[in-house]
């Protein structure tokens, strides 16, 4: 895996910030291809259909978000 650029870690954080109670964030249609095709899939997954589309940090993504406060 290569190192994070600073537009992963928005994306991370915006999943974060908008996660529902089970930890999915919805996904526009327009939006999920580049996210999925863009974003580590060892940090973020993906799940759903057109229309439906959602995002969530993996454990692994939950711990990288949570060092991004100490660098």
């Amino acid at each position: 895996m290569k190192k994070l650029d600073m537009q992963h870690k928005h994306i991370m954080k915006l999943i974060d910030r908008d996660k529902e109670h089970d930890g999915w964030t919805s996904v526009s249609d327009q939006l999920y291809p580049h996210l999925a095709k863009n974003m580590p899939g060892e940090l973020v997954e993906f799940s759903g259909s057109a229309g439906c589309y959602k995002a969530r940090l993996t454990e692994k993504g939950n711990n990288v978000l949570e060092a991004m406060v100490w660098l």
